[in-house]
Formats: structure tokens, C-alpha cells, sequence
């Protein structure tokens, strides 16, 4: 009797062992599964190249996959993709899809392992349309859903800076008109004439990333009177961008609700 409980203490203790054993291997086959996942979602990398052109903005987009594997991204309709344009002030200057008609349909787009899938579009935008000003690029990617694996829409998006130079029109609007500027590496005299508010408008320099300098300035009369102004800008060396665009703004916030109005955009010095 005695030798019959002592076997069937050491099936049972076995059975535990064995049933601990496939519990865990299941485990660790559940946790390759989502790190497989992961690993496609994080392999997919967004990519965005902006090219200015004497008729416009080039776009260039592309998926690469860095994953080991094929990847299939599944649409349901026509648009695959959508680009935005906004200025400082978040004014939306471009939308790529504005008055476009996409049909509603199933279409999947395959990229290989180590390859990559590109969509070129064209901003229309003459020289004289061109207002200066550094704008945010914003390229979206809009599948419903991505295999193997799984993905969010949120990961398939990348922003750049667009600076765009003045085109062949004069450096003037509403509010700021006969802008001259001189000075170089940090150093920089800027006068005009504004018709503002108060007599005070504000300006700022950025690089596209930061905000370098930021004041007020005020002049002899307010609007509607044009009045002249001067203003001197000192920059540090160590502030001044390495590759990349020095860009004032100038312009005053509204009495009304405090946003910035009649921005004008003047491109002080380009870094190369």
C-alpha cells in the first residue's frame, strides 16, 4: 500500500513538472508572436524627400522594409497617402488630397524585404505665389492595416521643414511693405515700414527647429499710417545653424483673439 502511494505521489509531481513545461514553452511562442509583430511595425521606416523646382515642390515618399520578411499593406480605397503644408501660424497652405475623388476599393501594396516603395506628387506653385516662410511638411501613410504582423496608423508618419524663399515677388503684406536687410553670421540690420496696431509689432528668428531670437519693436505712428522701423539682431555663434535657413518673421498679434497676423516671412542668411 505504502509502495502504491509513494508511485502515485511521484506521477503526480511528474504530471505538475510536464504541465509547467508546456505552459511556459506555450509562453515563450505567444511572446515571439508579438515580438514578431513588433518587429515588422518597427522595421516598416516612413521616409520623405522635398525638392524645390522653378514650377513647384517636389515630394518623394517611400516605405522601406527593414523587416526579413515581405510586407503587405492593405488599403481600402484609392488614396495610399496624404501630404500637408502649414505655415507658423498652423494655416494650412497645402493639403494633397483637397478635391480629390479616391474610389472606394480594395488594393494591397507588397514590399519586399530590403525594399522599398515610392510615391512621387508635385505642389504646384509658381514664383510669384511663393510666400517666404520655413513650413512644416507632414507625409501620412494610410493603409487599414499592414501584414504580417500589426501596425499603427500613427507610426507611418514623418515631418520635415520646407523653407521657402521669396519668390519674384516683392517682401511685403498687408501689414509690413520696402523691407531691407544686411549683416551676416549673427549679425543683422532690418528696416521696412509697418502699419500696425498700436504702433508695436512683434518679430522672431528660427532655424526651423528653434526660436532663436524673439521681441517687440515698436514704431512712430500706428495704422493706418505707414511708419518706418529699424531693428538690429545679434544671433551667438554657437546658436547659428550649421546647415540650414536663418528665417525672421515679422508680424503683431490680433486685439481680437491673440493670434499671430500678417506674418511675413524675410530669409535673413542660409547656412551650408
Amino acid at each position: 500500500m505504502a509502495r502504491k502511494l509513494k508511485q502515485s505521489f511521484v506521477l503526480f509531481f511528474a504530471l505538475i513538472i510536464i504541465l509547467a513545461i508546456a505552459s511556459g514553452c506555450s509562453k515563450d511562442n505567444e511572446e515571439k508572436k508579438v515580438k514578431g509583430k513588433e518587429s515588422v511595425s518597427s522595421q516598416l521606416n516612413p521616409v520623405l524627400s522635398i525638392q524645390q523646382k522653378n514650377d513647384g515642390i517636389d515630394f518623394l515618399l517611400a516605405l522601406e522594409n527593414q523587416s526579413n520578411h515581405t510586407v503587405t499593406l492593405h488599403y481600402n480605397s484609392t488614396k495610399m497617402f496624404d501630404i500637408t503644408v502649414t505655415d507658423t501660424t498652423g494655416k494650412e497652405n497645402y493639403r494633397y488630397s483637397k478635391g480629390k475623388k479616391y474610389k472606394q476599393q480594395t488594393a494591397k501594396v507588397q514590399i519586399q524585404s530590403g525594399a522599398s516603395h515610392i510615391w512621387k506628387t508635385k505642389w504646384k506653385l509658381s514664383p510669384e505665389e511663393r510666400k517666404a516662410g520655413i513650413y512644416k511638411v507632414k507625409a501620412e501613410f494610410t493603409p487599414i492595416k499592414v501584414t504580417p504582423g500589426s501596425i499603427k496608423t500613427e507610426k507611418l508618419v514623418i515631418t520635415d521643414n520646407l523653407t521657402l524663399q521669396s519668390g519674384m515677388g516683392d517682401l511685403k503684406n498687408n501689414s509690413f511693405r520696402n523691407i531691407h536687410f544686411t549683416g551676416t553670421d549673427g549679425e543683422y540690420k532690418v528696416s521696412g515700414e509697418a502699419r500696425v496696431f498700436e504702433a508695436s509689432f512683434a518679430y522672431l528668428v528660427t532655424d526651423g527647429h528653434e526660436v532663436l531670437v524673439e521681441n517687440h519693436a515698436q514704431t512712430a505712428e500706428g495704422a493706418p499710417a505707414w511708419a518706418p522701423f529699424s531693428i538690429e539682431i545679434e544671433i551667438p555663434e554657437d546658436d547659428l545653424p550649421i546647415n540650414g535657413t536663418l528665417m525672421l518673421e515679422l508680424f503683431y498679434y490680433s486685439p481680437k483673439d491673440g493670434e499671430k497676423t500678417d506674418v511675413l516671412a524675410v530669409p535673413l542668411e542660409t547656412f551650408k
